[in-house]
């Protein structure tokens, strides 16, 4: 362990009326349901109180990924007057240059990002107001390799432990006062370097840590099977190991031939073609869960899991799994939509003009890549989690690319069946508002547009939803703000309206108040309060942001908000 440098700011005053002892955020989500919410009320946004910088790296990972922030950052956590956030350290080793001068960086067995280091520091407010270290390990985990957004690192708050993800498969348990090691688990013979915790650590009720590992191979990570399973720490460090094959019980075979997506090179565009043919077979690979995908554990203790086809994410699958680790129930996401060609994209295709819309005369409702029902994907450059309903069901944020790149947020019961279906904005795990019983919730979550005009600019409409339990909207925020903006290091703040349709909003797992309030940020540097009936209350300007990350927000026994910006974590309020 080490210690590393931390800005220290000046305090911000607490909110005397809420309930300490309800308040924390000890986890992706927030609970074991990911439901995003706090029962304390959050504060009015203003100004920071501490900033600290968690990522040392930006201008070179914003090169390399060609102006955008491609990576997924950990959930601030906070518990009393303790605040725990990764950091990064190491060395960065920038992508190759290809002859144009530009990166070469996703040639999917890249192991570039593992001279980096991971480190999980604490703070604690101290009585002057400040936020002051306490302590820092560096874990030995690394992210899978190759993959387009960088995986998540999320720890987990556990009692008196902080559980943080190790290398092969393993977790180490540091205790929260000083961070000493009390346990390092390794759930498997070996600590495999090619062995990874996949996703965030969810922590049960009773103080059980579940998450999932995926196993690849060196040499061809994504062209070889791998292994994949559920872990379970007990209390006592005792653990429980389930294979992912034993768990989706209604999958393919790894070996099975699944539908793949029209070939360009073989079937010409626009699609599907006519007439209709179903698109070419190859192997489906073994399931394995969503690079940063968190168990969710419903009220009952039954958990969900996401998975896919490590060959075909066009097979992907929700799954319950009963708290001794056997399957409950598997739902495929194969085919459970039907707002394709026709729906949500023009029929207007010719060889000649629109060919990436679907075909004139295509069946309605299918997707133009293969020609079939629209399927649901758990894709692997997603932060998003499974969440546990209050009526027992489960809700996923699965990616769709028919639809502008957008996605749909998948509803199932409490029996695996499909409930609905809402087009929304990709990489997100809603929030949930309690209601008067547990039929009557909301859900939050984004609801960006991605399409781009001919000349390259994003068109929006960039919306903040809150939809009912059956996934019909009762309110939008739109996105109206104009201005790109700056902060230079004196602090003055100058602004450009070059953004006629607003921005997108970088939330990819947004916090709720104990009001109703919801709190997001945006890629206009901008942190946003939104009131229960869909009002905008308070925002306040944070950096630049164009181009920003999908980050989470989090909220503090004194209502204190906790965004990311730019690789900076900042403590906000009135």
């Amino acid at each position: 362990m080490k210690r590393v440098g931390v800005l220290i700011a000046i305090a911000l005053a607490g909110c005397g009326d809420n309930d300490d002892s309800c308040a924390s955020w000890k986890q992706w989500g927030n609970s074991a349901s990911h439901e995003g919410a706090s029962c304390v009320a959050g504060q009015s946004l203003g100004s920071a109180a501490a900033d600290l910088l968690i990522d040392p790296f930006i201008p070179q990972e914003m090169f390399d990924a060609g102006g955008d922030l491609t990576i997924h950052y950990q959930a601030p956590l906070v518990d009393g007057d303790d605040v725990l956030m990764m950091a990064k350290s190491g060395t960065y080793t920038p992508c190759d240059l290809g002859s144009d001068g530009l990166p070469q960086c996703y040639d999917g067995t890249s192991y570039r990002l593992s001279s980096q280091v991971w480190q999980e520091n604490a703070f604690a407010w101290q009585a002057d107001g400040t936020l002051a270290m306490t302590w820092s390990f560096d874990s030995d985990w690394k992210p899978e390799p190759g993959v387009g957004f960088e995986p998540m690192f999320q720890p987990a708050l556990a009692g008196d432990l902080v559980a943080v993800p190790g290398v092969g498969g393993s977790i180490w348990e540091l205790s929260r006062s000083d961070g000493s090691v009390v346990r390092h688990v390794e759930p498997f013979a070996t600590d495999d370097p090619d062995v990874y915790v996949a996703g965030g650590l969810a922590v049960g009720p009773d103080g059980t840590i579940y998450y999932s590992t995926l196993g690849l191979d060196h040499d061809n990570p994504y062209g070889m099977e791998p292994t994949a399973n559920l872990v379970a720490v007990a209390p006592d460090g005792t653990t429980r190991v389930a294979d992912y094959a034993t768990l989706v019980t209604s999958a393919p075979a790894a070996t099975a031939a699944c539908f793949y997506e029209y070939d360009p090179t073989q079937t010409s565009l626009p699609w599907p073609p006519d007439p209709i043919e179903l698109p070419p077979q190859y192997e489906c690979g073994a399931q394995r869960p969503g690079m940063n995908a968190a168990p969710a554990i419903a009220a009952d203790g039954t958990i969900f899991i996401v998975s896919r086809a490590h060959f075909d994410e066009h097979y992907s699958y929700i799954s319950a799994v009963n708290a001794d680790l056997t399957p409950k129930w598997s739902t495929t996401l194969r085919g459970v939509l039907e707002d394709g060609c026709g729906v949500t994209i023009p029929s207007d295709g010719t060889p000649l003009q629109n060919i990436y819309d679907c075909r004139q005369n295509a069946p309605k409702g299918v997707d133009p890549s293969t020609g079939m029902a629209p399927d649901a994907l758990v894709d692997d450059d997603s932060s998003a989690s499974p969440v546990a309903l209050p009526d027992g069901g489960v809700l996923y944020g699965s990616f769709t690319g028919y639809n502008g790149y957008r996605g749909h947020l998948i509803k199932l019961d409490g029996n695996g069946h499909f409930v609905a279906s809402f087009d929304f904005g990709w990489d997100d795990t809603p929030a949930i508002v309690p209601g008067d019983s547990d039929s009557d919730y909301r859900i939050v979550s984004k609801d960006n547009h991605y399409g781009e005009s001919s000349t390259g600019v994003d068109l929006g409409p960039y919306y903040i939803d809150e939809l009912d339990a059956q996934l019909q909207i009762k309110w939008q925020f739109l996105s109206t703000n104009t201005n790109s903006c700056a902060r230079a290091p004196d602090g003055f703040v100058s602004c450009t309206s070059d953004h006629p349709w607003g921005f997108e909003w970088c939330i990819d797992a947004p916090a709720v108040d104990k009001n109703g309030t919801v709190y997001v940020n945006s890629e206009d540097g901008t942190a946003y309060a939104i009131s229960s009936d869909g009002i905008l209350t308070s925002s306040v300007f944070l950096d630049k942001a164009e181009g920003a990350a999908y980050t989470p927000v989090t909220i503090d026994h004194t209502g204190r908000v906790y965004a990311i910006n730019n690789g900076h974590v900042q403590a906000i309020g009135d």
